[in-house]
């Protein structure tokens, strides 16, 4: 079985979030859950993979679209 390439995983969803450097982002991002991985304890209720990793980048999108309202209707 092979492994996912979660940087471009990483990098389709950044930018289906709407974000226009996806490219930079997602090497950022996949290199950070990869040293979480790695260098913190294996605990069980620590969890870096795909699914975290989706999970993160959908908050951010959702940050960014909420930002970005709060922005253009200051009333809200």
């Amino acid at each position: 079985m092979t492994k996912p390439n979660k940087e471009m995983i990483a990098r389709v969803k950044l930018y289906s979030q709407g974000f226009k450097t996806s490219e930079k982002l997602s090497g950022k991002i996949v290199s950070l859950f990869d040293l979480c991985l790695n260098q913190l304890s294996a605990q069980s209720h620590y969890d870096f993979g795909l699914r975290a990793l989706k999970s993160v980048l959908v908050s951010a999108g959702n940050l960014k679209r909420s930002e970005k309202a709060k922005l253009t209707d200051p009333e809200k």
